[in-house]
């Protein structure tokens, strides 16, 4: 530790000045491997750059590492854009597509969504006793044969009086088949094929979920197709994280949520969520006699309306496209409520059960 002084005097050679405007905490790191989500942080506070700086002499490239992660300064602090590198990673398997996630439009920086945006997105259809169809809840997709949603949007179908029956996949806009935007700029219309609305095979809740617990641990579960999609610019599966990525790593990480749960429109919607640490969640919700398990990821919203469906997909951009984050479990009523987060289930937490799960 006596060489730590000096070593702060090294970088404080790379400072901006005492002016310098702090960026968003969200930022991109550029490391020897590629572009990475990062968190601009204090230096002191970044293990991988700390490990560079006591590694002993500064070779010109670390400097050069130091300099281009530089992401402003906090009084006598250098803060550098500091690599979440562990587990924003997609997971690879023989069973889930490796193109997966990718973004094949420019994304819309408001509520609105473009019609190519979210192509994973998935509702399901629920069918009651006198064969009415609804959709109550979203799901993701995550291979042409799986859809990943909420334990409890299976589970309260059978104390309904309900039937899951299908997934519809290619969805935008719930008033018109097929969907189509306008772009008033140029006059021109993007059209999607119709909507596909795929059987179910098999629906697979985890073993461990119990739908009386009111902190609804275990909220995930598999919908196997009994069709594969077919799948295009509209329909294509998200990527899932590997299980190496830590609730720590995504907190103040802003998401997405997206899904046709505002009452203001029929056509999909999308919020932000700023992630917060579990601690806080956990302070938060003990006042109403819940304990959020560390299997949980929370949220906060400034949103005027709620836009993701129960199950449906909470999704970090990284890179080039997008990893499921989590599926929205529970929350506020009502909602939104910006004093209050809204609560996830963290599928990094559930990767060995579906890993174990998928079959051909």
């Amino acid at each position: 530790m006596g060489s730590f002084p000096a070593l702060l005097v090294v970088v404080g050679s790379l400072a901006l000045g005492a002016n310098a405007q702090l960026p968003p905490i969200n930022c991109v790191a550029k490391i020897p491997s590629g572009r990475v989500t990062g968190h601009c942080i204090s230096i002191r506070e970044c293990d991988y750059f700390m490990r560079i700086l006591l590694s002993g002499n500064l070779s010109q490239s670390d400097r050069n590492l130091l300099r281009d992660n530089q992401c402003g300064v906090r009084g006598n602090d250098v803060q550098v854009c500091c690599p979440s590198t562990a587990g924003l990673g997609a997971l690879t398997h023989p069973l889930l597509p490796s193109d997966c996630g990718k973004v094949r439009w420019q994304r819309s920086n408001d509520t609105d969504t473009r019609i190519r945006e979210f192509p994973w997105l998935a509702l399901i259809e629920y069918t009651r006793g006198n064969q009415e169809k609804i959709h109550a809840c979203g799901g993701v997709l995550i291979s042409d044969r799986y859809v990943l949603t909420a334990a409890h949007c299976v589970a309260q179908a059978a104390t309904s009086n309900l039937q899951i029956t299908a997934v519809r996949l290619g969805e935008w806009d719930t008033s018109t088949n097929p969907d189509c935007q306008y772009h008033e700029d140029s006059k021109v219309a993007d059209c999607a094929p119709p909507y596909q609305d795929i059987a179910i095979e098999e629906l697979l809740p985890h073993p461990l979920y119990n739908r009386t617990d009111r902190t609804q641990i275990n909220d995930i579960a598999l919908v196997r197709l009994a069709s594969p999609a077919k799948l295009n610019d509209f329909v294509q599966p998200i990527c899932l994280p590997n299980k190496q990525l830590r609730a720590d790593e995504l907190e103040d990480l802003v998401t997405e949520v997206a899904g046709w749960q505002a009452s203001s429109s029929q056509r999909m919607r999308k919020g932000y969520v700023t992630i917060s640490s579990i601690e806080e969640c956990q302070r938060k919700y003990a006042s109403q006699q819940l304990r959020i398990q560390a299997s949980k990821l929370c949220g906060l919203t400034n949103s005027q309306e709620c836009y993701g469906n129960a199950g449906g997909p909470l999704m970090l951009f990284k890179n080039d496209g997008y990893l499921l984050g989590g599926l929205v479990s529970f929350g506020p009523v009502p909602c939104p409520n910006p004093d209050w987060p809204d609560v996830y289930t963290r599928v990094a937490s559930y990767i060995d059960w579906i890993h174990d799960s998928l079959k051909a």
